[in-house]
C-alpha cells in the first residue's frame, strides 16, 4: 500500500471563490459554506500521488448539495467513471478509517440505498480532470459526515459498492 498525505482545509463564508471550483448560487445555498482541499489521504495506487481535490459544501434550509472538483488524475483512470461518495469519518492511515458511506438517519426502512447516500461519481476528462455535483433533500448534520472517498470502480446502483478507495479528502462537514 502507497500512502501519501496532504492535507488543506478552510472554512469561508457562503459567495467566496474556490481556487478552480466555482458554482451558480442556489436559492437556499446561504446557511452555511464549507471548501476543503486536498486529498488527504491516496490510498493503494501511487499513480493517484498527483490527485488534487476541492470539495465545496452548500447547506439550504432543507438541503445539502456537495461539489467535488479533482484534478491531476492518472492517465489510466481517463475515460473511466469512478465511484465518489460522502463517508462518515475523517480519513485515516488506513482506507477503512473513513468508515461506511454516510446514511441519512431518517431514511425509512426499504429507501433505496441511493435515496438515502450522497453520490458523486465522475467521468475522468482526457486532461486528468473531472467534476461532479450532487443535491439532496436533506441536511447533512453538524459532523455527522467527515469524508469524501473517490473509489476505483462506478458505484453499483443497487448496493452502493463501488470498489477500492483510492483518494480520500477531509471534509468537515
Amino acid at each position: 500500500m502507497t500512502l501519501v498525505r496532504r492535507t488543506a482545509v478552510t472554512l469561508t463564508a457562503a459567495g467566496v471563490a474556490l481556487g478552480l471550483l466555482t458554482a451558480p448560487a442556489l436559492a437556499d445555498a446561504k446557511v452555511r459554506d464549507i471548501r476543503a482541499q486536498g486529498p488527504t489521504y491516496v490510498y493503494k495506487d501511487p499513480r493517484y500521488a498527483k490527485t488534487k481535490t476541492w470539495a465545496q459544501v452548500s447547506y439550504g434550509k432543507r438541503s445539502t448539495t456537495v461539489r467535488l472538483q479533482a484534478a491531476g488524475l492518472p492517465r489510466k483512470a481517463v475515460g473511466r467513471t469512478l465511484g465518489v461518495h460522502v463517508h462518515k469519518n475523517k480519513c485515516g492511515r488506513k482506507p477503512a478509517a473513513a468508515g461506511p458511506h454516510y446514511q441519512h438517519p431518517r431514511a425509512g426502512r426499504g429507501t433505496p440505498v441511493r435515496a438515502k447516500e450522497i453520490w458523486l461519481d465522475f467521468k475522468v476528462r482526457r486532461d486528468g480532470t473531472a467534476r461532479s455535483m450532487a443535491r439532496v433533500p436533506w441536511r447533512v448534520g453538524k459532523g455527522h459526515a467527515g469524508s469524501i472517498v473517490i473509489h476505483a470502480k462506478p458505484t453499483n446502483h443497487r448496493t452502493g459498492d463501488a470498489g477500492d478507495r483510492l483518494v480520500c479528502t477531509n471534509v468537515p462537514f
